[in-house]
């Protein structure tokens, strides 16, 4: 008996030293998870370089209407081969020997013009023949062209639509990049609060272990001089064993949640050594849900892309009927042109070149082809309005939900920290009286099941707050502890 209380201590001492980290390497508290190591973790800066890619297109989309420079150079175009030729006089058919070679080079200066969908465009070019066979070259130039295309109709509507589109995808992928960010917060706060249960759990059962052990010191001696049955000195035995149990499945799940939480970091530290910090509750003890409600509008990428969809959605239907209506296409173009065979006769008096090319578009008769391209483009576009609609509404009241949730959650937390703190006091005064018998064991069993269930409810109602504020945090891109956009703080 004395061997197994021995053996008990050393083993509670170990314990002892192993769970308060007196050569503490890491302190790790809610604090530093959530407010700086998530965001230096991979998943952040994933999120990063994707941020990086959205605004790499939109400088790409704003460069569009900057003027493009295009120099061609095709140096080398040899052919030597019999080809068919049909002689212009009699059309008669013969094979001639072609043995040229042909070189070409150019200048394009190109501008985008969005306020009216065209494109306005300013060439030179020169085009160099090579005849080996007769040894003589010749050379075409066109000094300077001049062209201009666009759509006659609906192209200042498209190009203003498209501007207000990318304005708001813009706007939105800041707005995105702030709410992925929140995310990996939410993401290490679970992970975080994870690992905490598994340590307030380990360091319980180690405390009922300290208190069981000594629970069975006395009732051994009651069981010895005849104060005691068997069946209540297995009864603490049994309390004593599921202490253990307790303990050690508490153990396995903190070495899990904390490898857990390092590899979400992103962490290489050894973890031998660390102590979690208890979190201090310093969040709002309610949030407005007006308050809420106006900075899910002005912030949350989910309104800006609803905004975006239903541009597009106009855009579409727009094209629908605009591609069953009068339209044309004009292409206006004037230049220089020249042909020589000496190189400094090709830029000499060069003539004149003109054209003009205007497409009609007229839809006339289509056996209600496109009256029915109209009315599926109206059935879709009314469908994409009815679907925002509907979106809207459910996450207005997804928002109105979790304000709820939050505020209920804060007054839970509470009574679960008071009711939790009772029950860790009950169950050592009841402890302490057990040694004098003035309680039974049945009462010690059921205070420790009870004090446990307070543990799982404390705990429980912390993740909920928690999650739910920074949900909150996260859907309304609004930090309401430092009371400030997280815009301005991410």
């Amino acid at each position: 008996m004395k061997r197994i209380i021995v053996k008990k201590v050393c083993l509670i001492f170990m314990l002892t030293l192993k769970t308060t980290g007196l050569q503490a390497q890491t302190q790790i508290t809610l604090e530093k998870v959530v407010n700086e190591w998530s965001f230096y973790s991979p998943s952040a800066e994933k999120i990063r370089l994707t941020y990086d890619n959205i605004s790499m297109t939109h400088k790409k989309y704003l460069k569009g209407f900057l003027p493009l420079i295009t120099i061609n150079i095709n140096p080398v175009s040899f052919n030597h081969s019999l080809r068919l030729m049909q002689n212009s006089t009699d059309g008669s058919y013969s094979y001639v020997n072609d043995y040229s070679n042909t070189s070409n080079t150019g200048l394009t200066i190109q501008q985008k013009i969005g306020i009216t969908g065209g494109v306005f465009s300013v060439s030179s070019n020169l085009n160099v023949l090579t005849e080996f066979s007769t040894r003589r070259n010749s050379f075409n130039t066109i000094p300077l062209s001049l062209n201009y295309s666009q759509q006659l109709i609906g192209g200042y509507y498209t190009y203003k639509k498209q501007k207000k589109i990318e304005q708001i995808k813009t706007l939105n992928a800041k707005r995105q990049y702030c709410s992925d960010m929140a995310e990996i917060q939410i993401k290490a706060l679970d992970a975080f609060l994870n690992l905490f249960l598994a340590d307030i759990t380990r360091k319980l059962a180690l405390r009922n272990i300290a208190i069981s052990d000594t629970l069975l010191i006395v009732s051994r001696a009651l069981l010895d001089n005849g104060h005691f049955t068997e069946f209540e000195y297995r009864q603490v035995e049994l309390q004593d064993n599921n202490n253990h149990y307790v303990y050690e499945t508490a153990q396995k799940d903190y070495q899990q949640s904390l490898r857990q939480l390092w590899a979400l970091l992103g962490k290489k530290e050894i973890i031998d050594n660390v102590e979690i910090t208890m979190p201090n509750f310093s969040l709002p003890l309610a949030i407005d849900f007006e308050i809420a409600t106006r900075y899910a509008k002005k912030n949350n990428p989910f309104a800006l892309l609803q905004e975006a969809k239903q541009l597009e959605a106009k855009q579409t239907l727009f094209n629908a009927k605009l591609s069953n209506r009068f339209n044309a296409n004009i292409n206006v173009s004037y230049g220089l042109n020249q042909y020589a065979e000496h190189f400094s006769d090709a830029y000499r008096n060069p003539n004149y070149s003109q054209g003009v090319m205007i497409n009609f578009q007229i839809p006339v008769f289509q056996w209600g082809i496109n009256r029915n391209k109209m009315h599926i483009a109206k059935n879709n576009y009314r469908n994409a309005m009815l679907e925002l609609e509907e979106a809207e509404t459910s996450y207005s009241n997804d928002l109105f939900d979790k304000v709820s949730s939050y505020n209920h959650g804060v007054k839970l937390y509470f009574l679960s920290k008071r009711s939790y703190q009772l029950m860790q006091e009950q169950y050592e005064i009841l402890s302490a009286k057990f040694r004098y018998g003035k309680v039974s064991i049945y009462e010690i069993t059921s205070t420790q099941r009870d004090l446990y269930e307070a543990l799982k409810k404390y705990y429980s109602s912390m993740q909920t707050v928690w999650n739910m504020f920074f949900m909150l945090r996260k859907i309304t891109l609004y930090d309401f502890i430092l009371q400030c956009e997280l815009i301005e703080v991410l």
